[in-house]
């Protein structure tokens, strides 16, 4: 059987154009992310033995911890990823030698791609995993929620929204509802409560289980749903591993104004033949 040839990885700029045509054209899109959870989720019994992906990092704290979302091991989630990968509209995947995801080598790209491989995985659209940590280094992802309602699903839901207020209070953003999720179980009540939620768009931090929300909510509401990631902590504790676009102050405008003022009268003053200050 001829292997299929690879995709073209859509640029961070292609993806939120895209997220910003659909909401114009007020139709359902789903953006989801694979990185090294999600294979090693992906893996149980079919592609590594459960022994091999509960001894990782990732599968002990997902025993031992409240961290990761889920338990693992876990044969129903595993199939509803598979499910949800393969519906969802854009999928993000590890670059080949990835070295911007800290996880090791071998739990990413060769992971995905076997992976892949086992579950005859062909996504719509693919980009990097990291999309969600980059859209928001855009002004054109801030002007797209620009009067915008949004919801938000993730244990930081409310911190989000201050800091959001905070830093882009002139964009009018308006977040319509805040819904924390802590674990896998809590998928079908998250799912309820956006039943009759008016909103533009959806940013999901929820771990693993965004992918499975993500493309449920735009499937079964007509929602457009992004796996939002670890931005919204990164952008609330201010980590560097996430640089915000962030617009610039209205005194810092004025200073600049009046500069390009002053540098004006000076230009005035010597082709009259004054003297500049």
């Amino acid at each position: 059987m001829e292997e299929p040839k690879p995709q073209r990885m859509l640029t961070t700029l292609e993806v939120i154009r895209r997220i910003a045509k659909a909401l114009e054209e007020k139709r359902p899109l789903s953006v989801v992310r694979v990185g090294d959870g999600e294979n090693i989720c992906l893996a149980q019994y079919k592609v590594w033995s459960i022994r091999k992906t509960l001894n990782t990092r990732w599968g002990k704290l997902s025993r031992r911890t409240n961290w990761k979302g889920v338990r693992l091991p876990n044969v129903e989630l595993r199939d509803r990823l598979i499910a949800s990968i393969k519906r969802a509209d854009i999928v993000g995947i590890p670059y080949e030698n990835d070295k911007e995801i800290l996880a090791k080598p071998y739990t990413l790209r060769p992971l995905t791609d076997r992976c892949f491989r086992r579950y005859n995985i062909r996504p719509k659209a693919v980009c990097h995993t990291f999309v969600n940590r980059h859209m928001v280094e855009y002004e054109e992802f801030w002007e797209m929620l620009r009067g915008k309602k949004a919801v938000v699903i993730s244990r930081w839901a409310g911190n989000l929204k201050r800091w959001v207020g905070k830093k882009y209070n002139d964009f009018d953003i308006d977040f319509t509802k805040l819904i924390r999720i802590d674990r896998y179980e809590e998928i079908s009540k998250v799912v309820e409560r956006m039943k009759g939620v008016e909103c533009d768009i959806v940013l999901i931090s929820a771990g693993v289980n965004a992918v499975i929300l993500a493309e449920r909510l735009a499937r079964e509401q007509g929602r457009v749903a992004i796996d939002f990631g670890k931005s919204a902590v990164f952008m609330v504790k201010g980590d560097r591993k996430v640089r915000p676009w962030r617009p610039r102050r209205a005194d810092a405008k004025s200073s600049d104004a009046k500069s390009a003022g002053a540098k004006s009268a000076n230009v005035e003053r010597e082709s009259e033949g004054g003297e500049s200050a």
